[in-house]
């Protein structure tokens, strides 16, 4: 129970291998992308959480390669492997020690950004060459934007790059609009043809309103969840972004290429930030894109020993850090004798069991009861979410409820910034009808699962 997008995530999958539709039968805006990667997992059966660690090691792993590789464009190999593992220490700080989804798609914008910057002197001087490996880049960010639409930014970065080499390259405007043209069309044909399958199947409106329109129906943060998430950010990014700004008083200089390519670093630091912010600073691991090309920036203060001293003391730090935070985080949610124990409590007696507010994985069961097509829990509990998801929550969990799950799970005290109108509607019920038979305290919080009256024994019944 690491965190319950992840969980959601591997949740749908299973359902996808079952025939059901993301945004039809299932219901999220994340890109089908993200569920079809997570259905590759699932196969997996026993074995798929494991599965699914494994593959977001590889792709850390795999990342932290292309991070070396471009790191050392720019800086001494000692830098380069300080960067590489600054991005897989700083990883859970921002909380990607699981399978958020940056975890799997900051490997095919590494994939994408080393092209360009390991193969400059060529897209500098060959169109041919520039044209071709265009089309390689943002097909990689085209399959990234599939797993997560914030990668637009870094890919609109990415294609004014190089758009500018063929400007300097005196290419004529025709064959510059050219170029963009078909590099556009490669960023677009993942999600293009994701479109065009629901459009087909009859599901265009469902596809449109979910990936796109949703996105700007969220409500806002509350000022103090704003300010509480900026310092989370802001303490995750200063360390990094120290290392990039110090070089100068360091004294740090480039020549040659190299020049070119710290350009190149800055430019994308800057615009990947710029992704962070673009849909609002909801979740410290909406920095995860961000520690790709500012870990890079790292890695030129091994040219001076003072830099050694500091990038050697920041990456230990960050371990540190890190490792406690890790231990805590386990203490908090990913508790698997909490999990065993929620599992047996939701099978006797067994029935269909409705999540409001708890861990998502609980529902990825061989006997999952589709009482809902929104059955991710901040859907009906997030105040943010009451008007973007495309029902009515009060509504729904009048639905929900009269259809009598067997098992209802919840989380308390309740949230200040959870929608009050549908906890009230559940609790309502819950108080009449339901009794607490499990309840594990973590951290912060205790979550209950409550069965219901009719299914107990005598010696449960209230």
């Amino acid at each position: 129970m690491i965190n319950i997008d992840e969980e959601f995530y591997l949740f749908t999958g299973g359902r996808i291998l079952q025939g059901d539709l993301p945004f039809v039968d299932i219901w999220d805006r994340k890109p089908v992308g993200l569920f079809l990667l997570y259905a590759f997992f699932h196969l997996f059966g026993t074995w798929r959480i494991l599965a699914y660690q494994i593959g977001a090691l590889l792709s850390v792993w795999g990342t932290a390669i292309l991070v070396w590789r471009m790191a050392r464009t720019i800086a001494p190999a000692g830098g380069a492997i300080l960067a590489a593992l600054l991005y897989e220490i700083w990883l859970i700080l921002a909380g990607g020690e699981g399978g958020q989804s940056p975890v799997f798609y900051n490997l095919l914008t590494a994939a994408a950004m080393s092209c360009i910057i390991c193969f400059l002197p060529a897209i500098k001087k060959n169109d041919q060459f520039r044209r071709n490996m265009g089309i390689v880049v943002m097909l990689f960010l085209g399959l990234a934007i599939q797993i997560k639409y914030t990668v637009i930014v870094e890919g609109i970065f990415a294609g004014l790059y190089l758009l500018w080499t063929g400007l300097r390259a005196k290419n004529s405007p025709r064959h510059l609009l050219a170029d963009a043209s078909v590099w556009i069309s490669c960023a677009l044909l993942p999600t293009c043809l994701s479109f065009l399958f629901y459009r087909a199947k009859g599901y265009g409106h469902a596809w449109w309103f979910a990936n796109i329109k949703s996105i700007f129906l969220r409500g806002h943060m509350s000022h103090s969840q704003i300010e509480s998430i900026t310092v989370v950010i802001i303490a995750i990014l200063i360390p990094l972004m120290l290392c990039w700004l110090i070089r100068k008083p360091l004294s740090i200089h480039f020549q040659g290429e190299q020049k070119e390519h710290i350009i190149f670093f800055n430019i994308w630091s800057v615009f990947a930030l710029l992704s962070l912010f673009s849909l609002g600073s909801w979740y410290n691991h909406y920095t995860l894109p961000a520690l790709l090309p500012l870990s890079i920036q790292a890695a030129p203060l091994w040219r001076k020993k003072t830099g050694q001293f500091l990038i050697i003391a920041v990456a230990c730090c960050g371990t540190v850090i890190g490792q406690r935070a890790l231990f805590r985080h386990f203490q908090q949610h990913a508790n698997i004798i909490a999990f065993e124990e929620m599992q047996a409590a939701l099978s006797s007696p067994p029935g269909c069991i409705f999540i409001y507010d708890g861990p998502a994985i609980l529902y990825d069961t061989p006997a999952y009861c589709k009482l809902t097509t929104h059955p991710f829990p901040s859907h009906f509990s997030s105040e943010i979410e009451k008007n973007a998801t495309g029902m009515n929550p009060l509504k729904e969990i009048s639905s929900v409820l009269a259809q009598r799950p067997a098992h209802i799970v919840s989380t308390e005290p309740a949230d200040a910034e959870e929608n009050q109108s549908v906890r009230a509607r559940l609790y309502e019920t819950l108080s009449k009808d339901y009794t607490p038979t499990y309840q594990h305290h973590f951290r912060h919080h205790t979550t209950v699962i409550y069965t219901r009256n009719t299914l107990l024994s005598p010696a449960h019944s209230p």
